[in-house]
């Protein structure tokens, strides 16, 4: 018992569209992520993170710094993040809270009709792109290329035109006169994302991993299932709970434990059950990496009505594990039909739920449920006790 599969781990995460048609029954609680910004060396307003030009916005008296900022998290992570409300100054003393979209403070800012197009600009902009891809853009950049500096510059300034709708000053880009002369690249990078590429991205993906039905059986001698693989990521184990002499096995016959087997979204398999095998049962355990799914999160001030300080939104990304079930059992006189299926187990997941919002962490349908349970037998147990008293 307790054999590893070994296949080949391959396969490709499915469009965004794959991933709305592949939605669990209910909603996971999960904790709102909260954290904060740090100050470098203790000096006001110089936040950890990486440096931009100071640049030049048509219609602004002043250059304003542009500045990819690191989001210390609660949780241990660390999360790139740019700003989003221009004319709000960020604190590294107010607890950052992740909101969805809808929740955006501001309600007469361009953001609430332009947030597909910023997560779209996240999406492709730096750092969720490397500088590698950028450079790889059919783009005509200055000599020498995009560097780091300039990537952040024009991410930034793309964020801005659509969150606050403002432009750059494209005769005088670059505030310090020593590095005006790395304006083209900004302004091609700006061009890009702000253009006719952009067609916005209005879901948030969410990691998926499902098999169905999540436990099934049958007799020895014959196959168990079939199961089907559901998933928006890529299947890096599964793992038998079996005893030997059991095999799984795909739609066509072939073994999962074969080298050249690939487990993807739409898999189907078996389990063969030996003739003769003493009535029993088992499980495998599937394991996947989820797409990326951090970039675009957004985090409001704790008490923005009180203490506004400056909304922040998510630029890189990072995958997150995700694991399935599926249990069988086999005896003389098997059930005759399958369980409904089960539900991927996601960790961590603090993000989004129903497009185009964020992660929804209201309080699950369970919580009811659970508190209605306990009522009733509150209830019975007080009924029960009365007629002992009557009775005695």
């Amino acid at each position: 018992m307790g054999k590893r599969l070994n296949f080949a781990r391959m396969g490709a995460a499915l469009a965004v569209a794959a991933v709305a048609a592949s939605v669990a029954a209910l909603p996971a609680m999960a904790d709102t992520a909260t954290g904060r910004l740090k100050e470098r060396g203790g000096k006001e307003g110089n936040f950890v993170g990486t440096e931009g030009y100071e640049i030049n916005l048509a219609g602004w008296d002043k250059p304003i710094l542009t500045k990819s900022m690191d989001l210390f998290l609660d949780s241990g992570e660390k999360l790139s993040v740019y700003c989003v409300e221009i004319k709000v100054n960020a604190s590294a003393d107010t607890t950052m809270v992740e909101s969805d979209w809808a929740k955006y403070p501001n309600a007469a800012s361009p953001f609430h009709q332009n947030r597909d197009k910023i997560n779209w600009a996240l999406h492709h902009g730096y750092p969720a792109k490397s500088l590698e891809e950028l450079n790889k853009l059919p783009i005509k950049w200055g000599s020498g290329g995009l560097e780091e500096v300039e990537a952040v510059t024009a991410t930034q300034a793309a964020v801005w035109h659509y969150s606050d709708g403002v432009d750059i000053n494209r005769e005088d880009l670059i505030a310090v006169d020593e590095q005006a002369e790395n304006a083209p690249d900004v302004i091609a990078l700006y061009d890009y994302l702000t253009g006719s590429a952009n067609t916005g991205i209005d879901k948030q993906l969410v990691g998926d991993l499902k098999i169905t039905p999540d436990n099934a059986d049958g007799a020895p001698g014959s196959k168990i299932g079939p199961f089907k693989v559901t998933t928006n990521g890529v299947v890096t184990g599964v793992e038998s709970d079996l005893p030997e002499g059991f095999e799984v096995v795909t739609g066509d016959g072939r073994s999962l434990a074969a080298q050249d087997t690939e487990v993807v979204d739409g898999t189907e398999f078996h389990v063969q059950v030996p003739a003769g095998a003493e009535p029993g049962s088992g499980e495998l355990s599937f394991t996947a990496e989820s797409p990326a799914v951090e970039t675009g999160r957004l985090f409001v001030g704790q008490n923005y009505a009180k203490n506004p300080v400056q909304s922040l939104i998510v630029a890189d990304s990072e995958t997150t594990p995700l694991t399935a079930k599926a249990k069988v059992a086999w005896s003389d006189t098997p059930a005759t039909a399958p369980s409904a299926p089960g539900e991927a187990t996601v960790a961590p997941a603090p993000q989004a739920g129903n497009a185009p919002e964020l992660a929804d962490t209201g309080a699950s349908i369970a919580i009811p449920v659970v508190l209605g349970v306990v009522l009733v037998g509150a209830g019975a147990g007080a009924l029960y006790y009365q007629r002992r008293r009557n009775n005695a």
